[in-house]
């Protein structure tokens, strides 16, 4: 491959993951003739992995960050995901949405399994951890912080667990909690759902695709969950007021032929401020799964968060220009 021809893919594969710039050479030069940029996990157990990680970094949003869920970009292999994150503030909110924990739900009901169930610290490296499933090829790294912020994170959540009378199940080592074997045997994991797992691919897809959201959406924050077991998943946009919506340019990018999710539009509805929301449905082929991405500009209030919104529209302002979403006929935003 010559050398244009590696800076042309590594741009391409930094505006899907966010990944910085000799990163992406560094990935695209050492990819093997005809191998994707983007590629699929080889293993199902990791894609349904993958699809458990993006419902719970949805439930852990609690803050505000300067990239999407604060992950600055993500890099994935066949193998696994490496999610790199911005800050020791996304590390503690992302670790207390993927290590697994039991919460006592109170006398008259059963306690719940929190978190990614049957997941353990497989590696400590001075670049992060790797969390892997017990007895399953699975994978995911988390990089960034510094190695004692991923140890100040953990201690705080295992304290915080234990103080509310529940139980650290990450910390068992390379063994099943009872209670864990329990959820797992009754199948109370979102991941034996027959509808959840043949849909698992759109989640998977999306979050190896997670960049798109700083690289070509303009949103100054973005939050997201799914419903209907997983066939429907959704993004919620908020924008300044005074900002681009680049609503053609994403969908462009996810329904990409080549580098995208098998995805096609399907409608759109405009926003109309004060009164309804922005909306874009996209849909598998065969129409088993959707995205809907809904719009709105919101003017939070800056408080003591003035220099994160500074960082936020430093980096929409980097974006210019919209292009028109293409006209669908008949076509429904709302499902």
């Amino acid at each position: 491959m010559s050398a244009s021809q590696i800076s042309s893919r590594a741009r391409t594969y930094a505006l899907y993951t966010g990944a910085p710039r000799q990163l992406a050479c560094d990935v695209v030069a050492a990819l093997p003739p005809g191998a994707p940029l983007i590629p699929a996990p080889a293993e199902h157990a990791q894609l349904l992995f993958e699809s458990e990680i993006l419902y719970w970094t949805f439930n852990a949003q609690r803050q505000f960050f300067e990239y999407p869920f604060g992950i600055r970009y993500v890099q994935p292999t066949v193998a696994g995901l490496r999610l790199h994150l911005e800050s020791n503030a996304s590390l503690d909110s992302l670790l207390s949405g993927l290590l697994p924990c039991r919460w006592p739900m109170g006398a008259t009901e059963r306690d719940e399994i929190y978190g990614l169930n049957g997941v353990r610290i497989r590696a400590r490296t001075e670049r992060g951890i790797e969390l892997s499933r017990l007895g399953q090829p699975t994978s995911l790294q988390l990089t960034g912080p510094a190695r004692a912020a991923f140890e100040k994170a953990e201690a705080a959540l295992a304290r915080r667990v234990a103080d509310n009378g529940g139980e650290a199940c990450w910390l068992a080592g390379d063994t099943w909690t009872d209670y864990e074997r329990q959820w797992d045997d009754e199948r109370q994991p979102i991941s034996y759902d027959a509808t959840w797992r043949a849909t698992a691919w759109l989640p998977s897809g999306l979050l190896r695709r997670l960049g798109l959201l700083h690289t070509v959406a303009v949103a100054q924050v973005v939050t997201g969950h799914e419903s209907r077991l997983g066939e429907f998943w959704i993004l919620e946009m908020d924008h300044f007021s005074d900002s681009v919506l680049r609503r053609a340019e994403l969908v462009q990018a996810l329904t990409d032929p080549v580098n995208g999710l098998p995805l096609e539009l399907r409608g759109h509805r405009d926003l109309t401020p004060g009164e309804g929301l922005g909306l874009v449905l996209l849909k598998s082929p065969d129409g088993s799964a959707a995205l809907q991405l809904r719009y709105d500009r919101v003017d939070y209030p800056v408080k003591d968060r003035a220099k994160l919104f500074s960082a936020i529209r430093q980096r929409i302002g980097k974006l210019t220009g919209e292009a028109p979403l293409p006209v669908v006929p008949g076509g429904r935003a709302d499902g």
